[in-house]
């Protein structure tokens, strides 16, 4: 985790400084945003690993939700205190991630106690080997939860993009206002997440029906929005999406997490997290010019609708669960 703090760090570097010294900045912003992708792609994963193993079977459900809380978390403060930044200088919002990563990296280097029993050597073909051998036995529960992932992230940060651009035209000037509506979704979402992981503990039985009940309120939200003309009653909705994504994805970072065994769960995380980031990715691309046909919402509404039906139909609680301590479900 600390590398891939320190490749964040530079890819901030490498775009403030070329904003600060370029007479043309825009390529060499976009060259650090993409290192600093590849740093932020070796947090997450080994994050949400490392919690999966540092805490027992009754406190897992109660800290994975505290990290979901966490993350979302960040997403809320860094619209507010990007615009609070770019009211100074609008290039020190790159200079500002450097910043923060070196005291995190210090303190993760000497708060982070990790469970060294875990890092046994394996050859690569071996140790691949045994991740599709998961895959295999894990199937198409996990295919669902993969989906799940990518799919509740893809609606809620597309809607919210396609809003933020609506409240750009009308708060042109108000950046700081236009930062506070844009989070407050995403607050909704990390408080959710946080009260679920405390919620479900010691309620596998809920897991699955937490996710499909999720994205059916998604779908209903997503057949209400197109309707509403006034801003207020669609950030109402965003509201009500931002409650079903956070309590959905307490529930699925359970299953995947619990699905494989101590020292394997880094590449199943690693795949997840990259069906989240994107759905994060495309949702705000595939909501440009959502509501001028219904080719869009009807498409994204199959989708979601079919998903939630899969998912209560098809996911096997108690095989992703293998490694949640849980010996049987009914």
């Amino acid at each position: 985790m600390i590398p891939a703090l320190i490749v964040y760090g530079i890819g901030g570097l490498v775009s403030g400084f070329a904003s600060l010294i370029s007479r043309e900045p825009y390529p060499w912003i976009l060259w650090g945003r993409i290192i600093q992708g590849f740093g932020a792609a070796g947090t997450s994963p080994i994050a949400m690993a490392l919690v999966s193993d540092t805490f027992s079977t009754t406190e897992k459900s109660k800290a994975l939700g505290i990290m979901e809380a966490s993350n979302g978390v960040g997403k809320v403060v860094s619209p507010v205190l990007g615009s609070l930044i770019a009211m100074i200088i609008w290039y020190l919002i790159f200079f500002t991630y450097s910043f923060l990563t070196i005291p995190i990296g210090v303190m993760i280097w000497f708060i982070i106690k990790e469970e060294r029993s875990h890092g046994e050597r394996k050859n690569l073909k071996i140790y691949f080997g045994e991740i599709f051998a998961i895959l295999k036995a894990k199937g198409l529960s996990l295919i669902l939860c993969l989906a799940g992932g990518f799919l509740t992230l893809f609606i809620l940060y597309g809607i919210l993009a396609n809003i933020s651009d609506i409240i750009g035209g009308e708060l042109k000037r108000n950046v700081l206002k236009r930062g506070f509506i844009v989070a407050l979704p995403v607050m909704t979402m990390s408080i959710v997440a946080y009260w679920s992981g405390a919620y479900l503990k010691n309620k596998e039985t809920l897991y699955k029906k937490l996710v499909a009940g999720s994205l059916t309120a998604c779908v209903v939200c997503l057949l209400v929005m197109p309707f509403l003309k006034m801003l207020l009653y669609r950030l109402i909705v965003l509201e009500a999406i931002g409650i079903a994504v956070g309590a959905a994805l307490t529930a699925l970072n359970i299953f995947v997490t619990s699905c494989a065994p101590p020292g394997k769960r880094g590449v199943v995380t690693a795949v997840y997290n990259s069906f989240r980031f994107l759905g994060i990715a495309l949702g705000p691309v595939f909501f440009t010019s959502f509501y001028k046909s219904a080719l869009k919402p009807g498409a994204l509404t199959a989708m979601a609708g079919g998903l939630a039906l899969f998912i209560h139909m098809y996911l096997q609680s108690d095989l992703m669960l293998e490694y949640f301590g849980v010996k049987k479900l009914r």
